[in-house]
């Protein structure tokens, strides 16, 4: 991966091949998205806005042409180059003026609980919203498999109510995915070991935890869109937790020598979605109490 990082700093141009070539590739296989937001974030962390600006517009471009020429559609992977992009450079941007990752991923926790709270605004129902474009999905794949699609109603149901929240959460979790690539390549090829030392000390801020326990207690007491309201915020603020649970742990068996638990968490994260609860939870408690200063020895530092 260094090899690819270093590509994209030779010029603009092959940061613009990397990131548009990668963009179509990921209309087969939707990862490769974050290798290319990623690639807009190294060149606006190094480069500076402007920089970062001129090469996402020009590799939206490119992507357009590419996508007339192999789709015979120029307006598609344009804009889904802009949508991808954009965010990116922005947040990437914030990153490299304030220097501090845990604001910015704070800030882009707080850009998905406004899309949720926009959706309940401006949208009188969401749920149904969800729930009518499902039932044609879901109806048409349990038909072609043999199932009554009125069996299938009740978790259709269940699934549009949280709908709003997991695409915002699969939003920000993507950006903050592609952040963090974008973050470490630059260390890899500017500043070797900056990456872990700054990602390992991450912190986050008590009002966000006292935000948290709010949306908590509405979603507990009220019902209807009010609750649903409050749970899709809470899965946007799922992400965040997780990636700080992610890095106090890292931080913790890596100072302890603890390396089999480490690559223990990481097999977990990719085979058991269960495990992601529990290192929320940490993630979310350390905001009070502080994990790396308990267990992490004095004379190994994060």
């Amino acid at each position: 991966m260094r090899f690819v990082a270093a590509l994209i700093m030779q010029g603009r141009m092959q940061a613009i091949a990397v990131a548009a070539t990668s963009l179509m590739l990921a209309l087969l296989l939707p990862p490769l998205s974050l290798l290319s937001a990623a690639a807009v974030a190294l060149v606006t962390l190094r480069m500076g806005w402007r920089e970062g600006l001129n090469t996402l517009l020009a590799a939206a471009l490119a992507a357009g042409l590419l996508g007339a020429i192999v789709l015979g559609n120029f307006v598609f992977p344009a804009i889904y180059g802009l949508v991808l992009w954009l965010p990116m450079w922005a947040v990437a941007l914030h990153l490299r003026q304030s220097r501090n990752l845990g604001w910015t991923l704070e800030l882009m926790t707080g850009a998905g609980l406004v899309i949720v709270l926009l959706a309940y605004l401006f949208h009188p129902d969401p749920s149904g919203f969800w729930f009518q474009r499902l039932q044609s999905l879901f109806g048409e794949i349990g038909a072609r498999a043999g199932m009554d699609p009125e069996a299938l109603q009740p978790q259709i149901k269940v699934i549009a109510r949280y709908m709003t929240g997991v695409l915002a959460a699969g939003m920000i979790s993507s950006l903050v995915l592609s952040l963090l690539w974008g973050r470490w390549w630059q260390a890899v090829l500017y500043n070797p070991g900056g990456f872990r030392a700054e990602f390992l000390a991450v912190r986050l801020h008590p009002p966000l935890a006292w935000l948290t326990l709010a949306l908590v207690a509405v979603a507990m007491v009220a019902g209807g869109q009010w609750r649903e309201a409050m749970v899709n915020g809470l899965l946007v603020l799922f992400v965040l937790y997780v990636a700080i649970g992610t890095a106090v742990a890292h931080a913790i068996f890596s100072a302890r020598g603890m390396k089999l638990w480490l690559y223990a968490l990481y097999g977990l994260m990719l085979f058991v979605p269960h495990v992601f609860l529990p290192v929320a939870l940490v993630g979310f408690s350390d905001i009070w109490l502080d994990w790396r200063a308990r267990f992490v020895p004095a004379d190994k530092p994060v």
